[in-house]
């Protein structure tokens, strides 16, 4: 009886230590950098996920259900090996932590722009299919009931604030190590590149503008929720955003709003595609943007964060980009400092201001499943001598010529407009005048041989008083 007794307690210590050298009950307490809105609080047989703007707790636990545990919201067993997704920004999470196989359901399935997903495995998820996922990552903490779970969709949040929610999907897989080390390199690589950018001479205006159509009455809005300021901030751009309007109703105040801008990022919803451009000229008011003295329409800067896109056109920012802040940033900083890094591959930035629209279908020529750069970074080297692109570098290498635009500032911005046209107006001057003054005295000097030879021949010619004029 005794041997029996020892042999099962063996056992059980066996495979008790089995489970936890598998990683299936282990919890790993990390840290937060940023303060994201959540917080993780681990305990010896469970942690709780607080969902601190919610205001909601999830309680997360391996073997069973804990109990006498007070405020816990809703429970997870863990890890969990089956997923829907209401919102994209769940879909990059899962593919940068390498999970995901575990999405089988989503809101709208044909949305997802990752490739790497098996397509047959990902059924819609209505309320027949929300009974075989364990969780559902959605808006609202309250849309699948006791299976969902929010994670943040708005602007609200900075862009280190909003990626480090990664670490609460991890959460649910056990894979908090993984998580932490991960958004570590994303973060010193994203505060790398901002702290490169600040000793730029001289700051260029950016605006992150949007239009919408509020029931018939069109609205007119500058940005300045703290995921775009920090965005433009970090790649050393500056502007005034204390000029938001009260009365977003008012096209001309707008305009006057912005007009010191030398680029805008737009992210207005257009749906003329191969005729956006045209359509937000239409909707922004601007019916001769070539005359109208603006500099970001001179230099005809106007981009957007849909480059990378499904096959069907969906935008793979809100998936991706949203999980890479470091690319975002680098991709804005490849806009409006060009130099700084020549070698930048952009992935979301995309140029809206001539008549074609490169738009970017995601696919194994720019995405390795086998090697996703979602899960990548490149290290950042600091720097302190960068003070900002020179003035006659141009930032040609997605703007194509368009042959029906006047491309007079196509490829610069438009401080770097002002100063080259000041310079070759300066230079056109100069050419102009010595062409005249050649010409001029070309005239003078037959002018002067004809009267001398109207004087030699009787004619009636023109006296010395007059011939000063020639002089």
């Amino acid at each position: 009886m005794r041997f029996s007794a020892l042999a099962l307690s063996t056992a059980v210590a066996l495979v008790g230590n089995l489970g936890i050298a598998l990683g299936d009950c282990s919890f790993d307490e990390i840290s937060l950098q940023t303060t994201p809105g959540f917080t993780i609080t681990i305990d010896k047989e469970y942690k709780i996920l607080e969902d601190t703007i919610a205001k909601v707790k999830y309680g997360l636990y391996c073997d069973s259900q804990p109990k006498g545990v007070d405020g816990v919201d809703k429970w997870f067993k863990v890890p969990v090996s089956s997923v829907g997704v209401r919102v994209p920004i769940a879909s990059g999470f899962l593919e940068a932590l390498g999970h995901r196989d575990a999405l089988t359901a989503a809101d709208s399935p044909g949305n997802l722009t990752n490739i790497c997903l098996d397509a047959s495995k990902i059924k819609s998820l209505d309320s027949d299919e929300q009974a075989n996922v364990e969780v559902v990552f959605s808006s609202d903490a309250a849309s699948d009931g006791d299976k969902s779970v929010r994670l943040p969709t708005d602007d609200s949040l900075s862009p280190l604030q909003k990626a480090e929610w990664i670490k609460f999907v991890a959460a649910f897989f056990n894979d908090e190590k993984s998580s932490d080390s991960l958004f570590s390199s994303i973060s010193d690589a994203y505060n790398c590149h901002w702290s490169n950018l600040q000793n730029v001479a001289q700051q260029p205006h950016a605006y992150w503008i949007q239009y919408a159509d509020n029931n018939g009455e069109p609205s007119y809005n500058i940005i300045d929720s703290s995921y775009q300021k920090s965005l433009l901030a970090g790649a050393g751009a500056t502007n005034d955003t204390s000029k938001a309007l009260d009365d977003s109703s008012d096209l001309t105040k707008f305009q006057n709003a912005i007009k010191d801008a030398d680029f805008v990022i737009d992210q207005t919803n257009l749906t003329e595609y191969g005729k956006r451009a045209t359509e937000w000229y239409s909707k922004f008011g601007y019916s001769d943007p070539q005359n109208s003295g603006v500099s970001f329409l001179l230099s005809r800067n106007i981009w957007r964060t849909d480059k990378y896109t499904s096959k069907s056109g969906v935008s793979n920012f809100p998936e991706f980009g949203y999980v890479r802040p470091d690319l975002v940033l680098q991709d804005i900083i490849s806009v409006i400092e060009p130099t700084y890094d020549a070698g930048h591959t952009r992935r979301w930035m995309l140029w809206l201001g001539g008549t074609n629209e490169d738009t970017v279908a995601i696919d194994a020529d720019n995405y390795d499943c086998s090697s996703p750069w979602i899960s990548s970074v490149t290290k950042c080297t600091a720097r302190s001598d960068f003070t900002g692109s020179d003035p006659d570098t141009s930032d040609s290498s997605e703007k194509p010529d368009d042959s029906d635009k006047d491309n007079s500032g196509s490829g610069s911005s438009g401080r770097t407009g002002k100063i080259v046209g000041g310079v070759v107006g300066a230079f056109v001057f100069v050419v102009l005048g010595i062409v005249g003054l050649h010409y001029f005295n070309r005239h003078r000097r037959n002018a002067r041989i004809q009267a001398l030879r109207q004087s030699d021949f009787g004619g009636e010619g023109i006296n010395l008083h007059d011939a000063r004029r020639f002089s």
